[in-house]
């Protein structure tokens, strides 16, 4: 199998259902139908839809056939003979040995004979050699004697026997289900994730990828009870653990939030209030679905725990059920007074059916609800009815009624017995059913007690339920009665308290936000102290009434758990409430100002362990029995809480002597008096204020000391201008004092007292000298500016340099003539204008024409960067060529040094004209030296020719003759001549091409061009004395090493010396021949 998801299948229903996993039952099953259910198994491997139920599931169970197989079974001789006695009486075993192979005629006609033949001719061939088989079957032995029949060995024989086998086969419940199915052990697979299922690499990794997309197991018994256990003890339990693991988490997180919160230390800056708010939006949105989820679980255990009801009602109805049915072939005609059989066999069954329902009855009236709340007596009576109704109509069926009559006309006894018992079944079975009639009018509220949301949803269902049950307790003919309604009020109370309990655990309710459990305390203790209200309003109501019987119930039995509960809760809410109050004076404020968090958090840590002693009291505070130990446990809580309370008026003595800042502290002083703060901390906290003052007195002589030590020389920001800069020092310390007095004086009667008007009158005295120095320096600064300011507008926007910085009074440089002081006018005149100064008409517009000089500076820089750029790349011959365009440009940049002031109106007009003469010349001077370029190429392709260029070897190596050298280096250095003389002659176009570019004449006579030619003739010249000079230096050096020869020579020796052809005045003369020619060519 290939696939290793359907040997998956196939190994979990075999080890399911127990089939050998040798059984051939799944391959059988998806071949069948012509391959259909193997396509049906593949397409819920790969195209499951969770929306469809017949595509989502797979159900399979397995039938077990008797199969009859013929088989061929070994038997002995003896009784193969037997058998062949019985077929033919005529049969004589000594001849068979003896019968040849040929004769088969004689053979019995049966395959199983046939078969021992060969066997028998088989088993010669191996005890012998074929070459001595003869047509007898007999054969020679190894030691070559003949071998007689009884030594020869027997064949084996063999008969066809009819083998019973077991099949299994493998069914898959489509669309159809067999009646019996829920006789048979089925496994199922679920699909729990949509989509296909990936293919496994190994059988181990099939594991672990089936469980993950199937939920597969076995269904056997009786389904109801499968049904019901399953649901009971599986997914019940599951999902209640999954809530209350999901609370767990949550409460763990609120408390490891909180304990994080308590330990922090508090950082210089605070979150901002943007963040606060997003994280307050995120906390709504999450407790919100928290709830909703919570409702959306609950409902469905609600509905759940009634399925299981409902299931549970019908098995015990199948299990219990009486049938009053007529015995096997009883005849009710023959019930007469004559016969005495049929009227004992009539007698007995009366008696009987009267018995069944006596022990029903009994057995239904033992029967007390199963759940202590509301719900459980309605769904007891419910039953009841259920059971005593079905009981009710069995009791009229026609054949009971014939058998009754027949015997009343008899003159039996037994009927009227049995009419007894059904007038007391249908009193039980008619009150069971006016109960239930009037108990499922107040079901809903009841539901509301147990099952609601909330502690506020029961609260507002409960005047409405009391109501409902002064109605039932008007109109019913069973609940007006004593007996019947305290009970149930009583399960009602009950339910009430149970939900608080369940709610309210003292073990981690602490955990919570002090808001939270006051919240939730509140609600509870509304809605306990709601149900004695409600009682006694609808009390009241009835006595008011006079007509209905009054309820004078046993109180106690009704309201002393839920007073107690009442009473409980209160004191949880009072030490949420001290809670609250202790995390509302221990603020980040308080640590900031005080700057001391390590001792907050020693005592809040302190709050906490006193909140232990509540969490671990060895008690059950709900409890009545607990209600001294809990009275100790309080005791000793509100011994510690005021310990506490001394601690922290002890601290806050301490911390305010020595204040951080007395605005921060009076804000949290004014916090402490909105937020809910203990009344022992605020008085505390109200003795504070003159420690404020002390501090606030203390931070205006230390503002003050700065003011006066630093007024003559400011720090002054980077970027800032000095005056206007002065003035911001000043007023940055100004807003430090100013602030917090205006914070003091929303508190008018501390500024009344005798140390606030003192504190109030040395700020006044400190904040006028502020004010008039800001003022002497804002003064101080215009007188300035506006004897300045107008010399400084009357520059021109360029200024030439002096003459030690222009080497050339033709290519001047320049510079902008933009004083600082400007700049810096500018500038101060913007921040004054900020601190609400009225500046004076002409200042006020050099501030408002800033942005446009920013702007006229800029383009002057880069019109004088490309300018600077230009004269430098000119040289001395090219500036000479230039001259007019020079001149031209010199005459339009002396406008800006000479007529342009700041305040002109020209400036974008001269940049224009400018910017458009240096591009114009920018592209004339790259033309120019684009020539330069080439002809610079042609001089150096003059200056490194080679004018003793080697004649190359000869074919066999040798070199030439030394007469021949010196004629191919002469005809070479020709050859080379005439290519210079061509490039020479290049040069002249290219010169005559700069006069027309320059001067638009073609002459080549230009007078103007005259110190350009004559830079190209120098250059020329230089090409040419280098080309010589270093030709002949590189002679010279070759001779001078003599490491390569250059010609060979004849030589004769003739004794006693040697003759060399030429010699060496003639090789002597040839170099200098070839050196002449070298210069002069």
């Amino acid at each position: 199998m290939d696939d290793l998801r359907f040997r998956w299948l196939k190994d979990s229903i075999y080890t399911i259902l127990n089939i050998d996993e040798v059984d051939p039952a799944f391959e059988d099953f998806l071949e069948g139908d012509d391959g259909a259910n193997e396509l049906l198994i593949a397409k819920f491997l790969n195209e499951s839809d969770t929306n469809v139920d017949d595509e989502n599931a797979l159900l399979f169970y397995k039938e077990v056939f008797e199969e009859l197989r013929e088989e061929q079974v070994e038997i002995t001789e003896e009784e193969w003979i037997e058998e062949q006695l019985a077929i033919n009486p005529d049969f004589d075993p000594n001849e068979e040995g003896t019968t040849t192979n040929s004769g088969a005629d004689e053979q019995q006609q049966s395959g199983v004979n046939d078969s021992s033949a060969n066997q028998t001719v088989r088993s010669g061939v191996q005890n012998g050699t074929s070459d001595n088989i003869d047509q007898t079957g007999e054969g020679t032995n190894v030691d070559g004697e003949n071998q007689t029949p009884e030594t020869r060995p027997k064949p084996k024989r063999y008969r066809n026997e009819l083998v019973k086998y077991l099949r299994t086969m493998l069914y898959l419940c489509r669309d159809i289900y067999p009646s019996n199915l829920s006789k048979k052990n089925c496994i199922y697979f679920l699909r729990t994730i949509p989509g296909t299922i990936p293919a496994p690499s190994s059988i181990e990794d099939a594991d672990k990828i089936m469980i993950k997309y199937l939920d597969y197991g076995l269904l056997n018994g009786h389904t109801l009870h499968l049904l019901a256990n399953t649901l009971n003890k599986i997914y019940n339990p599951l999902l209640t653990y999954q809530s209350e693991h999901e609370e767990a988490n949550a409460v763990d997180g609120r408390r490891s939030a909180a304990s994080k919160g308590s330990q922090k230390e508090i950082a210089p800056t605070e979150p901002s209030t943007e963040e606060t708010e997003e994280d307050k939006k995120d906390e709504k949105r999450r407790q919100h679905e928290l709830e909703l989820r919570a409702m959306l679980r609950d409902e469905f255990l609600i509905q759940l725990q009634k399925f299981l009801n409902q299931i549970g009602l019908t098995l015990r109805q199948l299990e219990g059920e009486v049938r009053l049915e007529l015995p096997p072939q009883f005849d009710i005609s023959k019930i007469v007074k004559t016969n005495k059989d049929a009227i004992e066999q009539a007698e007995s069954l009366v008696y009987k059916w009267n018995g069944e329902i006596r022990e029903a009855l009994e057995r239904e009236l033992k029967k007390t609800p199963q759940t202590p709340g509301p719900l459980g007596e309605i769904d007891w009576w419910r039953e009841r009815n259920i059971s005593l109704s079905s009981l009710f109509e069995q009791t009229k069926q026609e054949h009971v009624e014939q058998v009754l009559e027949k015997l009343e006309l008899a003159e039996n006894a037994a009927p009227s017995s049995f009419r007894d018992t059904r007038t007391d079944l249908s009193k039980y079975y008619l009150e069971a059913k006016d109960n239930v009639k009037f108990l499922s009018t107040l079901e809903r509220h009841f539901k509301n007690v147990t099952h609601g949301a909330t502690f506020r949803v029961v609260t507002e269902t409960i005047p409405k339920m009391m109501s409902a049950l002064r109605m039932v307790w008007i109109i019913s003919r069973h609940y007006n009665r004593d007996e019947r309604m305290v009970p149930l009020m009583e399960r009602i109370a009950n339910q009430l308290c149970e939900r608080v309990a369940r709610s309210i655990n003292v073990r981690t309710l602490f955990s919570h936000q002090p808001s939270e459990i006051i919240e939730k305390c509140t609600e509870a203790k509304d809605m306990l102290e709601r149900w004695k209200q409600s009682y006694f309003d609808v009390r009241a109501e009835i006595e008011q009434s006079g007509r209905d019987s009054r309820w004078e119930f046993d109180n106690k039995r009704l309201f002393k758990l839920t007073d107690h509960m009442a009473i409980i809760c209160n004191d949880f809410i009072a030490i949420a409430k001290e809670l609250e109050q202790f995390y509302n004076i221990f603020t980040p404020e308080l640590k900031s100002v005080t700057g001391k968090p390590h001792k907050i958090n020693e005592i809040l840590e302190r709050v906490h362990k006193v909140l232990e002693l509540i969490e671990h009291a060895p008690c059950d505070p709900f409890r009545l029995e607990d209600l001294d130990k809990w009275k100790m446990v309080s005791a000793n809580y509100g011994q510690q809480i005021e310990e506490i309370d001394e601690q922290t008026k002890s601290f806050i003595s301490e911390s305010f002597k020595s204040l951080r800042s007395a605005e921060s502290a009076f804000d949290m002083l004014l916090k402490f008096e909105k937020n809910n703060t203990r009344m022992t901390i605020q008085d505390e906290m109200h003795k504070r204020f003159n420690d404020i003052l002390r501090q606030y007195d203390n931070e205006i002589t230390e503002i003050n000391s700065i003011f006066q030590h630093n007024k003559t020389n400011p720090p002054v920001n980077k970027n800032q201008p000095p005056y206007s800069g002065a003035i911001a020092w000043s007023r940055s310390l100004f807003r430090r004092i100013k602030h917090t007095m205006l914070r003091l004086h929303t508190k008018e009667a501390l500024m009344q007292t005798e140390l606030g008007k003192q504190i109030k009158s040395y700020y006044l005295r400190v904040a006028r000298e502020m004010k008039a120095y800001e003022d002497g320096k804002f003064n101080e600064w215009k007188q300035r500016t506006e004897q300045i300011l107008p010399s400084l507008q009357k520059r021109n926007v360029l200024k030439e340099l002096p003459p030690g910085e222009n080497d050339n009074p033709l290519t001047p440089r320049y510079t902008i003539d933009f004083d600082p002081q400007l700049n810096e006018m500018m500038t101060e005149a913007r921040y004054l204008e900020q601190f609400d100064y009225i500046l004076p008409e002409t200042i006020r517009h050099l501030a408002l024409s800033e942005e446009k000089m920013k702007l006229l500076s800029t383009q002057l820089k880069i019109v004088l960067k490309n300018y600077h750029r230009l004269i430098d790349s000119l040289e001395p011959h090219e500036q000479s060529l230039l001259e007019e365009n020079l001149r031209q440009l010199k005459r339009h940049m002396q406008t800006g040094t000479q007529r342009l002031p700041w305040t002109s109106t020209n400036h974008e007009k001269f940049i224009t004209v400018i910017s458009e003469l240096i591009s114009k010349l920018d592209s004339t001077i790259n033309q120019i030296k684009k020539n330069a370029q080439d002809i610079h190429v042609f001089l150096d392709e003059i200056r490194q020719c080679n004018l003793f260029r080697e004649p190359p070897p000869n074919p066999d190596g040798s070199l030439v003759h030394c007469k021949e050298y010196f004629e191919i280096v002469e005809s070479r250095r020709r050859h080379d001549a005439i290519e210079l003389q061509k490039k020479y002659k290049l040069i002249g176009p290219l010169i005559a091409k700069v006069e027309g570019l320059v001067f638009n004449t073609n002459t080549s006579q230009s007078p103007k061009m005259k110190a350009y030619y004559a830079y190209w003739e120098r250059q020329i010249f230089s090409a040419l004395s280098d080309l010589v000079i270093e030709n002949l230096k590189s002679l010279r050096d070759t001779l001078a090493n003599g490491s390569k020869p250059l010609f060979q020579v004849d030589a004769l020796l003739v004794v006693p010396a040697v003759a060399m052809q030429p010699n060496q005045n003639e090789i002597i003369k040839l170099f200098s021949q070839s050196m002449r020619d070298c210069v002069e060519v």
